[in-house]
């Protein structure tokens, strides 16, 4: 990795600062734009005025008609106006701009691009307050398609430690994109593994040892693609405690 190069991360563009809310307005977080603007070259994204949702917009929710049912997302004064398809149809259109990236940063309890914890309303118990078990159809749609991608909560990054690990979890995975791109072999995979053999170690030393043996059966792999996908599946994993 080139010293001045920026990593490319996607983020909800009302957390850069543009007006893309539904009540017209943003929520720049300074940390975000100025700190880490610095090392990463955002990408912004607003789900809800891509799929053609004005500004300002009616406010939309996820909502449940029972328990085991879809989530929806929905206009809360027009629940017959149901947005779910067109912003998952939206997140699969750009899946190929997010396969390039190293990381994403979402906008907190959106119905669209929340991360977890995320207002469910019960369609069946319109009396019972919300259960914060859900997550934003476009953010749900990305995570399924690139688990390994780091991805976090622009709230959950004013926890120091949640922070740090999500900052290393990036740059982390954009090493591993560049092994990637440069054709994997097993000693460059070998080498990718004692470069990060401490860092995976901090986070956990038992789980640390289950990846060296992993590492260790590439001499005699049948099926190499398979195994570095696994790997990177249990490093994620990993880094993320």
């Amino acid at each position: 990795m080139e010293n001045n190069e920026k990593l490319l991360v996607g983020v909800s563009s009302c957390l850069m600062g543009e007006e893309v809310r539904f009540n017209g307005g943003h929520k720049k977080d300074h940390y975000i734009v100025q700190t880490l603007g610095e090392y990463f070259d955002f990408q912004p994204f607003c789900p809800e005025v891509a799929i053609g949702l004005g500004i300002p917009r009616p406010i939309i929710r996820l909502v449940q008609a029972a328990e085991g049912a879809p989530v929806r997302a929905v206009e809360t004064k027009q629940a017959e106006q149901d947005h779910t398809q067109k912003l998952a149809d939206y997140a699969l259109s750009v899946t190929d701009k997010i396969q390039n990236f190293s990381g994403y940063i979402l906008k907190k309890d959106s119905p669209s691009c929340g991360m977890v914890r995320v207002k469910v309303y019960r369609e069946d118990k319109p009396k019972s307050p919300p259960q914060r078990d859900g997550s934003g159809i476009f953010a749900r749609i990305i995570r399924e398609r690139f688990p390994n991608l780091p991805m976090e909560e622009e709230g959950r990054l004013c926890d120091p430690v949640l922070r740090e690990n999500f900052i290393e979890r990036v740059f982390v995975y954009r090493r591993w994109q560049q092994l990637e791109q440069s054709a994997i072999t097993p000693a460059k995979l070998v080498e990718f593994h004692t470069d990060h053999k401490y860092s995976i170690m901090a986070h956990d030393q038992t789980a640390s040892k289950s990846l060296g043996q992993l590492v260790a059966k590439v001499g005699n792999c049948e099926d190499f693609a398979a195994l570095c996908q696994q790997y990177i599946q249990k490093l994620m994993a990993i880094m993320t405690v």
